[in-house]
Parts: structure tokens; sequence; C-alpha cells
């Protein structure tokens, strides 16, 4: 006995639901009928299973370049690289600690083919740092060593000015008028660097740069001037649910993968919900999955992230003691 098999066009998601809840209802002869919508909610929940552990990946095609693929993408990954593609070379990633930005920026520089540098801007970072120094050589003489940021700058590649939020105010002003005039103006050597066609500023904060909120207490103000040079290319960046559950279903059994996703995502939501200045970010997932392959369970990686908790920060997420 042969059987036939119908092949359908699927055109969207709603067709998909309604064949299944179709196909569910002619092969069950109970009363009540089946219910669609309940139908619809189960085979959604096989696709999320199904399709949404899988990390992203994202093909590049760049002018006069071999295509690169991107494994592990960010999920806003392609979002900036629409911005570059406009036109951006100086461009802002706002978002909280540990969402992805500093992935995102590698990631760039690896789909572009270029080198990627790297500078976190706390309070001891100078001039010196972003700009390079003048040492003393062996045969008594003074030297110039540019700095990787100078290189980049010169030559091409993508830099990423991290935490600039917490940055000096007068380092600041050296970086603006690098990013704004396409020349940068080396008072270390008083030297004028030209900006090579291919450089790209790239700056992360976890702010706007409107000064401290609740989460970010020492977030200083970035003045009019600073904030000009990314105007029409800041980028808000967001936690990425997929690639967490990539991180947590590609090392973990899926149902200790399941409960640690969900118990982050969950406190997650009550932290933002309490204004508590805690951070519970993709780190956490990561971390998590460490220790729960080293043998830890789930309920000990909690204790463990709630050890320096005030009570009062327990109660007001429900994690008591």
């Amino acid at each position: 006995m042969s059987e036939t098999t119908e092949q359908v066009q699927v055109e969207d998601k709603e067709q998909v639901f309604k064949l299944l809840a179709d196909a569910v209802q002619g092969h069950l002869h109970i009363e009540p009928a089946v219910d669609e919508a309940k139908v619809r909610a189960i085979a959604g929940e096989e696709i999320e299973k199904h399709q949404s552990f899988a990390p992203l990946a994202v093909e590049v095609r760049g002018t006069g370049r071999e295509p690169v693929r991107v494994d592990g993408a960010h999920r806003q990954f392609a979002e900036l690289l629409a911005l570059m593609d406009e036109g951006h070379r100086n461009l802002m990633l706002v978002g909280p600690a540990g969402c992805g930005k500093t992935t995102m920026a590698r990631q760039v520089a690896h789909a572009l083919n270029l080198p990627f540098g790297f500078l976190s801007l706390s309070a001891g970072v100078t001039e010196t740092h972003l700009l390079g120094r003048v040492l003393p050589q062996s045969d008594g003489s003074w030297q110039y060593q540019k700095s990787l940021f100078v290189r980049l700058y010169e030559e091409g590649g993508v830099f990423l000015l991290d935490e600039i939020d917490a940055a000096d105010a007068n380092l600041l002003v050296a970086v603006n008028a690098a990013m704004a005039n396409g020349v940068l103006a080396n008072p270390v050597t008083g030297t004028v660097h030209e900006r090579h066609p291919d450089c790209y500023i790239l700056a992360a904060g976890n702010t706007w740069g409107m000064g401290a909120d609740v989460q970010y207490v020492g977030r200083n103000q970035l003045d009019a001037s600073t904030r000009d040079r990314f105007v029409l290319a800041m980028l808000t960046v967001d936690y990425d649910a997929r690639l967490e559950k990539a991180i947590a279903h590609g090392s973990l059994p899926d149902a200790d993968a399941a409960a640690l996703i969900k118990w982050v995502t969950g406190l997650r939501r009550r932290i933002a919900d309490n204004r508590i200045r805690r951070v519970a970010s993709t780190r956490l997932v990561a971390n998590g999955v460490m220790a729960m392959k080293a043998g830890r369970t789930l309920e000990q990686v909690k204790a463990r992230y709630f050890v320096d908790w005030s009570k009062d920060e327990r109660a007001k997420i429900g994690e008591e003691e």
C-alpha cells in the first residue's frame, strides 16, 4: 500500500500553526474539540526549543573581499554593521554591563578583516596611554613609540574606547578632535596623524553620557561636543537571549540549561523592577555554566551569586536566605 504525501507551500508562521491544529483535530476523536490556541502554544514552544539554541552565524561580504563568516554573532551585530554601511566611522554602543558590547566590536573587526584595539578609559588613563610616549633609548636618545590607537588611526582598524562615560574630560578633548577632523594632533611629539579611511572608532558606555544613574553611580557626563561625534550612530545594546541559550544548552543537559536561563532572566527582570544596583549579565550565564559543568548545582550557583547581597536586597527580589 502506498501513500501520497501532499506538499504544502507554507507562507508564514500563522499557516504553520493552522496546519498543525487541523492535523491534530482530524486525528483525535474526543470531545471537547482540540483547542487551537493550545496547539499553537505547544508548537511555538517546540519551534523555540529547537531553533533558538543555535548560535547566530552571519556571513559578511565586504567590497572586494572574500565573505567572512562570524559565528556566535550578537543578535544586534547586523544593526551595527548597517550603521557602518551608512558611512559612520564613529559609533557608540550603550548598554548594561556584560551585554556584549566588546564582543560585537571584536566581531566587527573580524568581519572587516581589520586589526582590533581596545582601551578601557578608567580614571587613571592619560593621554600617553592613548597617544603614545617618548622613551629613552640605550644610546641616550629619546624615541617616540606609537600607541596602538595611533597605529590603527593611521593604518586602519577597529578601536574600542571602552567605558567612555568614566573617562577623564581632558582625555576626551584629544579623542574628540581625532574623531571630528580626520587628523590627530599629537601633543607628545607635535606630529599630525592622518586618519585612515578604514579606521573605525567605537565607544562603549553603560549610560548615555548624561551622568550617573541608579545603576551606574560612578559615571560622568559627556559634554555636548563628545556626544555630537556620535550623532545618529548610537546603538542601544541589550542582552542576547539567543546567545545565552546557546551558551547554556551547548554545555549542559537541557533541563539544567533551561533552569539556569529561567533563573537568570527572571533575576534580571526583578533587579530592574526593584531598581537594585546589581547586574545579572551574560557573564553570569557563562560562569554558571562553568560551575555546573564542574558538578555544582544551580542552588550552589545561586548561593555563591548572592553571597554579598544584603537581606533587604534579597527580600526585594524574593530570594530569602
